[in-house]
């Protein structure tokens, strides 16, 4: 088995953990924000959110280089396949990782889910406020000639 592969999937998977815990709080912040629509300070989570994402894009696309260096399948059943390669306490410890990061996953897609609908609901609400048939299209502003 390649060792740096190895270290590199683990030590991913750890910080991806973190991330994704993070991730789950700047969600949490975000709908609170959007509730009170404070937009300006919503624009600056929405960029720390991105760089998060970034990050975590990033250790995915090393992840996927190293499951491939190990000539694992790029999925649940190639960390499976790593998992059971691997000696019994680092197994142990390595499942609890891979746990982590799939229960801070499924956070993070019900808050980015709850957000979603959130914005949808204001969304639909300015809609029926400003009597918009087309659910695409904003009214034109008169912008003054100066």
């Amino acid at each position: 088995m390649n060792q740096q592969a190895l270290k590199v999937v683990i030590a991913g998977l750890q910080q991806d953990t973190e991330l994704l815990a993070e991730l789950g709080k700047v969600l949490q912040q975000q709908y609170i924000l959007m509730s009170l629509r404070q937009s300006e300070q919503l624009e600056q989570l929405n960029q720390q959110a991105q760089q998060l994402l970034a990050k975590l894009q990033h250790n995915a696309t090393e992840r996927q280089n190293a499951m491939q260096q190990m000539q694992l399948p790029l999925s649940e059943q190639g960390i499976e396949t790593l998992l059971a390669m691997l000696p019994e306490k680092v197994r142990h410890a390595s499942r609890q990782l891979f746990d982590k990061v799939q229960q801070h996953t499924q956070i993070c897609q019900r808050l980015n889910q709850k957000n979603g609908e959130l914005l949808a609901y204001q969304r639909g609400l300015m809609q029926k406020l400003l009597g918009l048939d087309d659910k695409t299209q904003y009214p034109q502003l008169q912008m003054s000639s100066r």
